[in-house]
């Protein structure tokens, strides 16, 4: 015996250990399918991080925007006094000569001059000849007025300026272009190949105007690419053309106002990872990325309108010894990007946050392998708690993950880290919602072999129950496998009529199936020598018998007292006490008539006496599947409910289906071990309707009398 307990404990461990183990194997899908999101950030899930850290920066609390950068502004003012854009570029080298003169100490320009000036006296007076065949005279004009490119090439040629160009990818274009590459260190990993670094490398460029180009001391790309949502986040803040390293024009301009020594760019196996400038270490992302720490709206910075340089009003100390940047702000010139702080900032203001950023040493990194890590982290240890505690305690773990998440990572953002809470969140909530399913669909399973076996056992016992009347009442087990399908498949066909529909549905059928059995409980309390007697009974005997239908009722009625009132007792109830009740009101115990007999009572009437009737007894033998129906139909409007038998009128092949398939095999056996004194001799087996003490009943009729049916 202890050899079989320990034999069943082994077992049950065993079976234990594979639950676990299945349980494990499903959360490591689980993360695994959440780390490949994070892989290919599909859009949804990325839109959603995107809006997380949207949300983070603008209610982060850094560094204030410092008032060393001023942007000259070619606003709405500017361009009421001075027309429309663009502006021949006299004017534009008016402008810097004077930043110059205040004391500027860098001055970034975000326009492309692309092309030649067509406002330039020369260029006017070549187009005018070829369109007009007319020679505009430019005598008396001096020499430098007559070429506006060449005015502005002398003053950049004088001062701290830096120009904007433009990187282009897909399709070489072959141009002769002056670009200012920047003097860069390579630093990497012994891994790391010397042909790898993770910048991005444009296939051709927008050049600047070549005199120009060839005259500015410095200039810079002013590349801006938004993410999939239309939002810029980050800038490439260097590229790598030819071979060669070029600086966001951001980081030009600041170049041209510290003037480092040469920078060290940092190259990792997983691409770029820092730049260093003096004491400046600026994170980078693998492409040479860098995330914009934007400091506020549009206009954060002080924004100074060009005509007020242009016309003398602005004070010298609001230029000298500032970082400029020049360019457009009015709305009609299409400068304006969309950011996390302001849905239409202008691009020179971006440039004045970077520019800032990196001064200030104010920075925002991503380490995408801390969160590659914390991901696979928190897939882990969800599926072992998921997988060993209950779904409370599940709960409990869920909400205080993420509460912990959310305060983790709004403490980092603050210090300027950014991890991204999506993914782990995902990974808990997808392995607790995976492995609670699994765990619901295997107590599910488990509920449903018990409750299995608790029906089978309370069929058993039901039959069991039934049987002990049955083997006193000399039936077989045969009768309450039939009758209680028999009444099954009537409901299941009233089911569909218009006067049943809001009385029959699916759980009163089951009700009725699973009280059949009881309908005949009472007879347990009726004396063997009048249950047992093969003779005809007399009115008194007849009157004991009657009142099996009330010793039902009662045991059905102590047995909901203790259980409670379920339907399913009610319903045995009303059958036990009810079945033998005529619809003309003739029936007993109580004389009830037409719908006052429940209808279970009047469903197990038919199904009683049809089985009654093709069924053998001590006392008579059974008669055909075609009489029985024909005395049941006889009996329509008088016995039976006329709706129940014109029911049964349209389904009897069910029924005699039935019949065919629970036939008693012993039935004759059982039969001849009675002892029946008299020695009955049935002589014929046909169906009255005889009256006795009152009440009628359905009959058979015998050589030595009649017995109840």
């Amino acid at each position: 015996m202890r050899a079989l307990r320990r034999l069943s404990s082994y077992a049950q461990w065993i079976q234990k250990s594979k639950e676990h183990a299945l349980i494990i194997l499903f959360g490591i899908a689980c993360t695994c399918v959440v780390v490949f999101l994070y892989l290919f950030q599909p859009r949804l899930l990325s839109n959603i991080d995107f809006k997380i850290y949207d949300t983070l920066l603008r209610s982060r609390s850094g560094p204030a925007a410092s008032g060393s950068i001023v942007i000259v502004a070619i606003d709405t003012k500017s361009l009421a006094q001075y027309g429309q854009w663009p502006w021949p570029r006299y004017r534009i080298a008016r402008l810097m000569d004077k930043l110059r003169e205040m004391g500027a100490l860098s001055v970034g320009v975000d326009i492309l001059f692309a092309e030649p000036d067509r406002s330039s006296l020369r260029n006017i007076q070549t187009n005018i000849l070829a369109d007009f065949n007319y020679t505009v005279s430019l005598s008396g004009v001096p020499r430098q007025y007559t070429d506006n490119d060449a005015l502005l090439a002398e003053t950049l040629s004088n001062g701290p300026f830096v120009l904007a160009y433009q990187f282009l990818f897909g399709e070489p274009i072959e141009r002769r272009c002056t670009l200012h590459p920047v003097n860069v260190l390579l630093r990497k990993e012994p891994e790391v190949p010397d042909s790898v670094n993770g910048l991005f490398k444009p296939s051709s460029v927008a050049c600047l105007y070549q005199p120009l180009a060839e005259a500015t001391p410095a200039s810079g790309f002013f590349n801006i690419i938004p993410e999939q949502d239309g939002i810029i986040r980050r800038v490439p803040l260097i590229m790598e053309y030819d071979g060669r390293f070029y600086a966001n024009l951001s980081l030009a301009v600041l170049l041209a106002a510290a003037k480092p020594k040469p920078m060290v760019l940092t190259v990792g196996q997983a691409g770029t990872e820092r730049l260093s400038m003096e004491n400046v270490e600026i994170p980078l992302e693998k492409n040479g990325s860098f995330l914009i720490p934007f400091h506020g709206r549009d206009g954060t910075y002080r924004h100074i309108s060009a005509s007020d340089i242009l016309n003398g009003t602005t004070e010298t100390r609001e230029i000298a010894g500032h970082i400029v940047i020049i360019g457009a702000t009015a709305p009609g010139l299409l400068d304006h990007f969309a950011t996390p702080t302001d849905p239409a900032m202008a691009g020179v203001e971006v440039h004045a946050n970077i520019i800032d950023a990196i001064r200030q040493g104010d920075f925002l990194v991503q380490p995408t392998a801390a969160e590659f890590i914390a991901i696979l982290f928190i897939g882990l240890f969800s599926t072992i708690v998921s997988g060993r505690c209950n779904v409370v305690a599940n709960l409990t773990f869920l909400f205080l993950f993420a509460l912990v998440t959310v305060i983790l990572t709004v403490f980092l953002f603050r210090k300027g880290i950014y991890l991204s809470p999506l993914y782990p969140i995902l990974a808990y909530t997808s392995n607790f919602s995976l492995l609670s399913f699994l765990e619901f669909r295997r107590e599910e399973r488990l509920l449903r072999e018990k409750t299995m076996l608790q029906l089978t056992t309370q069929e058993a016992m039901l039959e069991t129950i039934a049987n002990i009347t049955e083997t006193r009442d000399p039936e077989t087990g045969g009768h309450i496998r039939r009758t209680r399908s028999y009444v099954k498949a009537l409901a299941e066909h009233i089911k569909k009529k218009t006067a049943y529909v809001d009385t029959v549905n699916d759980t009163y059928i089951e009700h009725l199936f699973w009280s059949a059995p009881l309908h005949d409980l009472g007879k347990v309390g009726v004396p063997d020598q009048i249950l047992l007697k093969p003779a005809r009974l007399t009115a008194e005997e007849f009157e004991e018998i009657k009142k099996h239908t009330q010793y039902g009722k009662r045991l059905i009625d102590a047995a909901q007292a203790k259980l409670g009132d379920t339907s399913f007792l009610r319903v045995a109830g009303e059958m036990a006490f009810s079945h033998h009740e005529h619809w003309d009101g003739r029936g007993y115990p109580n004389g009830l008539k037409g719908e006052e007999i429940p209808l279970s009572g009047r469903i197990m009437a038919i199904a009683d006496v049809y089985d009654t009737l093709i069924s053998g007894r001590p006392y008579k033998e059974a008669v055909s599947h075609e009489k029985a129906v024909e005395i049941i139909l006889d009996e329509r409007g008088s016995q039976f409910d006329p709706q129940l038998i014109d029911a049964f009128g349209e389904i009897h092949a069910t029924f005699r289906a039935i019949a065919e398939q629970f036939t008693d095999v012993s039935a004759n056996e059982s039969l001849h071990s009675i002892n029946l004194k008299n020695d009955l001799s049935i002589t014929a087996s046909s169906c009255s309707h005889q009256s006795k003490g009152g009440h009628t009943m359905s009959t058979i009729t015998t050589k030595d009398g009649t017995l109840e049916s």
